[in-house]
């Protein structure tokens, strides 16, 4: 497997990261947000964002490793940074460059940085995920699918789709709890629950179900500040044992500030593989 990774002539040079990368492989690796914690669960960096980075970044690799994968075959990197204001970026930096000399590799795969509202609990002041690809080249047309109702409305009226197949891989637009007519019920566990249904529905129209899923995102304006919520948190793991049958996919719970209706107060997308 090969990770080529490019900086296109007419977006910026960044030493951190590139803006592209062009993998060749046909198995993807899925990590699910990584914290700065231990492998007993115990916070490390209490306080410290550097240290908190390098930790983060580092179980990432820990869980790479684990498949046979490694940082050089990583692919994508998302890092969610609570209360992100850039006067932190120095801390952000240093944290990366100690995880780098940590783990001995020069690794700048493109990454996305996202300012949240809280984590999974008040001392993690960061999360890193990460997708990599790796094994053989495979290649595959993409197919694009509207989720029947308020999928083929959004398709006409803002030009995206709300899934793509490649191959046996399965990639979904965040789902929210409306209905058809883009009205959301006023109780947040009825809106949970409307937003797996739509997950659902999105990925029958791609051939895939719940038990194909491998990867879940969430996204949570919190029900009080610096927490997610125990509403959120309760109904999200309850809806996930009864859907998934038996299977627990990884899983990267983020708060945030707002989303992207008036109103609308959780967002799920996941990555499913048919058959797998």
């Amino acid at each position: 497997m090969t990770v080529t990774l490019t900086n296109p002539h007419g977006l910026p040079q960044v030493g951190t990261y590139h803006q592209v990368a062009v993998a060749s492989g046909d198995r993807q690796v899925f990590v699910a947000g990584q914290v700065s914690w231990d492998a007993d669960g115990a916070t490390v960096g209490a306080g410290d964002l550097a240290a908190q980075v390098e930790q983060s970044y580092a179980n990432v690799a820990t869980a790479l490793e684990h498949v046979g994968a490694g940082v050089a075959d990583v692919v994508r990197l998302t890092v969610y940074v609570v209360d992100w204001t850039p006067d932190k970026m120095p801390a952000l930096l240093d944290g990366l460059d100690r995880a780098a000399r940590r783990l001995g590799t020069t690794a700048t795969p493109p990454a996305t940085l996202i300012g949240v509202a809280a984590l999974d609990v008040p001392e993690h002041l960061v999360e890193i995920e990460a997708t990599a690809v790796v094994g053989e080249p495979a290649a595959a047309e993409p197919q694009f699918f509207a989720t029947p109702g308020y999928g083929d409305r959004q398709l006409e009226r803002m030009g995206y789709s709300q899934a793509v197949r490649i191959g046996d891989r399965v990639e979904i637009s965040g789902q929210g709890g409306w209905d058809d007519d883009f009205v959301f019920p006023t109780d947040l566990e009825t809106e949970i629950v409307r937003a797996f249904d739509n997950v659902e529905r999105t990925l029958r129209t791609a051939g895939a179900t719940w038990h194909d899923v491998v990867h879940v995102n969430s996204y949570h304006v919190p029900e009080t500040p610096g927490f997610i919520g125990e509403t959120h948190n309760r109904v999200m793991v309850e809806q996930l044992r009864k859907r998934m049958g038996g299977r627990a996919p990884v899983w990267t719970e983020t708060g945030v500030p707002a989303l992207g209706a008036p109103g609308m107060r959780v967002e799920i997308r996941v990555t499913a593989v048919v058959g797998s």
